[in-house]
C-alpha cells in the first residue's frame, strides 16, 4: 500500500456562527410576513372594493327609481338612458369580477342621476324655471286656466306657466339650464320645456307672447320663440329679444356671443356680437350693426354727493362713433321700472342731474345711431345723495337732467 493510500481522508468544514443563522431565519420570517401581508392586503382590498361596488350600484339603483317616481324620465330622457346604461355595465362588470370597471360605471350612473334629481328638485316635477327677483307688479299663472297670482322670488315656474309684467313691473327668471331672463315691463312670456337640439345639449325654451326680454345664457344655449320667429341662442351669449304683436315685428339683438334666428318658412340669419335682425311678418332683415355701448367717465361708482353742498350732479360718458344721440336713465333700482330720469334725446355726452332729496340711484347710457338703432346699455354705476348736516331732505333724490 502506498503512502498516499494510507493517508486518511480529509473533509472541509465551514463554521457558521449563530448570529448568521439567526439572521437568515429573520430574513425568511420577514419574507413570509411580507408575502402574507401582501396577500392579506389584496384580500382585504378586494373585500372593501366589493363592498364599495355593491354600495354604489345600490345607490344608483335607488336613484334610478327615485327619478322614475318623480316623473323626470321624459324631461331628461337622454341623461336618464345614459345613467341606466352605465348601471347595467356596472352590474355586468361586477358579475365577471372586474370590480374597478364596475365601480367606475356605478359612479357615472350615480353622478348623472344625482344631477337629474337636483334639477327636478329645483323646478318641481314639471317645472323649468324660478323667479330670482321681482319688482313692481308681476304676476304668474299656472297653465291656461289658472288664476293670476302675485309673483315672489324663489317661486318655481312649471312648463306651461305664464309670467306677466305691468308697465311698472319687471322680474328676473332663471331657467334650469342657467339662463337668466330679465322680463321687462308690459311683457308676457310662456315657460316651455327643455328640448333636444341637433348636435348640442338640451336647450331651454321660452315663448315671448309680446314685450321684450334681456337674457344671458351660461354653459348651455337656449331658445326663445315669438309668434313670428325663433331664436336659438348659443352658450355664453347676452341678447335682447322683443316682439310687437300689433305690428307683427320682432327685434333680435346680440350683445355678446351669437344666435341664429329663423322664421317658419325656413329663412334664417346668423346674428353675431353687436348685430341685430328685424322680423317683419314672415321676413327677416339682413344683420345690422349695433353701436358700441358708451363708456361711463364720471362720477365713479358709489359716488356720494351732499344736499345743500352740491346743487347738481354731473354725469359724463365717452362719445361713441356713429352715435347721433344718447339715451339716459336714472332710477332707484337696477330694474329701471320707476326711472326718475328716462330720456332718449341727449346730443351731448354730459348731463346735469338736479338733487332734491336723499337716496341711492343707478344710472346708465346707450348710444343711438342715425337709423334709430340703439346700442347695448353701458355698465351700471351708482351714486348716493346724502343730506348735509342741518339740511332738509325730501323723498326724491334726483330731478330732470339738464
Amino acid at each position: 500500500m502506498t503512502e498516499e493510500k494510507k493517508r486518511p481522508k480529509r473533509y472541509d468544514w465551514y463554521t457558521i456562527s449563530g448570529e448568521t443563522i439567526r439572521g437568515w431565519g429573520f430574513a425568511v420570517v420577514v419574507v413570509v410576513l411580507v408575502a402574507a401581508g401582501y396577500l392579506g392586503y389584496r384580500f382585504v382590498e378586494g373585500l372593501v372594493l366589493e363592498r364599495e361596488v355593491a354600495a354604489v350600484i345600490q345607490e344608483a339603483q335607488d336613484l334610478l327609481q327615485t327619478v322614475r317616481d318623480a316623473g323626470g324620465v321624459d324631461s331628461y330622457r337622454e341623461e336618464y338612458d345614459q345613467a341606466s346604461g352605465h348601471l347595467e355595465e356596472a352590474k355586468a362588470s361586477r358579475a365577471v369580477g372586474e370590480l374597478k370597471e364596475a365601480y367606475r360605471n356605478g359612479q357615472r350612473s350615480r353622478t348623472l342621476l344625482t344631477s337629474i334629481l337636483s334639477a327636478l328638485r329645483l323646478r318641481g316635477p314639471e317645472g323649468e324655471a324660478m323667479f330670482i327677483a321681482v319688482e313692481g307688479e308681476v304676476e304668474f299663472r299656472r297653465g291656461e286656466r289658472g288664476p293670476w297670482e302675485k309673483a315672489r322670488s324663489r317661486v318655481a315656474l312649471n312648463a306651461g306657466d305664464y309670467v306677466k309684467t305691468s308697465g311698472s313691473g319687471s322680474a328676473e327668471v332663471m331657467t334650469v339650464d342657467g339662463t337668466l331672463y330679465t322680463v321687462r315691463p308690459d311683457t308676457v312670456i310662456l315657460v316651455g320645456r327643455a328640448r333636444p337640439a341637433p348636435g348640442v345639449a338640451r336647450q331651454q325654451s321660452i315663448n315671448l307672447e309680446f314685450g321684450w326680454v334681456d337674457l344671458g345664457t351660461g354653459q348651455s344655449g337656449s331658445r326663445v320663440s315669438t309668434p313670428g320667429a325663433e331664436a336659438r341662442i348659443r352658450e355664453e351669449t347676452s341678447a335682447l329679444i322683443s316682439y310687437n304683436e300689433e305690428e307683427d315685428v320682432g327685434h333680435f339683438a346680440t350683445y355678446e356671443g351669437s344666435m341664429v334666428v329663423a322664421t317658419a318658412d325656413g329663412t334664417s340669419r346668423e346674428v353675431q356680437a353687436l348685430e341685430q335682425v328685424v322680423q317683419s311678418g314672415g321676413t327677416l332683415s339682413k344683420p345690422e350693426t349695433l353701436p358700441m355701448a358708451p363708456a361711463l367717465v364720471a362720477p365713479d361708482d358709489d359716488f356720494e354727493v351732499f344736499l345743500g353742498t352740491d346743487s347738481d350732479l354731473v354725469l359724463t360718458w365717452a362719445p361713441v362713433t356713429g352715435a347721433e344721440r344718447y339715451a339716459l336713465q336714472v332710477a332707484p333700482s337696477r330694474f329701471f321700472v320707476r326711472s326718475v330720469i328716462d330720456v332718449e334725446d341727449r346730443t351731448e355726452t354730459v348731463a346735469k342731474v338736479g338733487l332734491q332729496g336723499e337716496g341711492t340711484f343707478v344710472w346708465r347710457v346707450a348710444a343711438v345711431d342715425a337709423n334709430g338703432i340703439q346700442s347695448p346699455w353701458s355698465e351700471l354705476r351708482r351714486f348716493r345723495v346724502t343730506a348735509a348736516a342741518g339740511s332738509a331732505s325730501s323723498s326724491s333724490g334726483a330731478a330732470a337732467a339738464k
